[in-house]
């Protein structure tokens, strides 16, 4: 194969169908130096070689695995955004709880993960650069604000088939929950770099619950004040 005669090639690229034990270490070593050092110096600030020189091995791993600089930096940005959502999928169980109960949880589990300054950087770095590369906002939202509403949505799917009413059908009241909790608390804390405190948390998402959830079959979890 011919070498590659720049840093970027195409985006997106995924690594062979058949990888051994060793290349998929490797692979996820470039991934993991590569994660830390974009979120540290930004795209432009860090180079191919300066992540080879940190993880070892070569150039031609990395346009093996992903065919260039852009295509390494949207399987960053999947990655991680696996990360955040796998973070709460196996810290939060929700499988017995009631639709307010649940909610309540996940937007806490939710919120504790993308309130951390290793996120917020991250969320910079999006903004930075998705208009640049248009596949890296497209990776992001799919792996990450999609792919969030689609778990809140199975979840009130799941209740919903247990007898629970919803404002709306599951996937709508999803984005509103999204919108509501998640988006607005962000976009918030972007803005200013102040962060709510618990109570202010606490309170937004029991109105959240309280417009997805009829108040008859809210219960009392939204409504209780949550135990520090």
């Amino acid at each position: 194969m011919a070498s590659p005669a720049s840093d970027t090639d195409t985006p997106g690229h995924r690594p062979p169908p058949r990888m051994t034990r060793r290349g998929e270490e490797k692979r996820a070593l470039i991934l993991s130096t590569a994660a830390d050092m974009f979120l540290e110096h930004g795209y432009d600030g860090v180079s191919l070689d300066d992540i080879v020189k940190a993880c070892g091995g070569s150039k031609t791993n990395v346009y093996s695995y992903f065919g260039g600089k852009d295509g390494l930096f949207v399987a960053v940005v999947e990655r991680l955004c696996d990360r955040f959502l796998e973070k709460t999928e196996k810290s939060v169980d929700v499988s017995h709880c009631e639709a307010a109960e649940g909610l309540d949880k996940i937007a806490h589990s939710f919120l504790q993960s993308l309130l951390e300054e290793r996120h917020l950087a991250f969320l910079r770095l999006i903004f930075a650069e998705s208009r640049r590369f248009p596949a890296l906002g497209t990776a992001w939202y799919t792996r990450g604000p999609a792919a969030t509403c689609a778990y809140v949505a199975a979840f009130l799917d799941s209740r919903q088939a247990s007898g629970t009413r919803l404002s709306a059908s599951p996937e709508v009241s999803a984005r509103l929950f999204h919108g509501m909790v998640l988006a607005s608390v962000l976009h918030r804390t972007l803005a200013t770099g102040v962060r709510p405190d618990d109570t202010e948390i606490d309170a937004l998402v029991r109105d959240a619950i309280a417009v997805i959830v009829p108040a008859v079959d809210a219960g009392a979890p939204s409504a209780l004040p949550r135990k520090r």
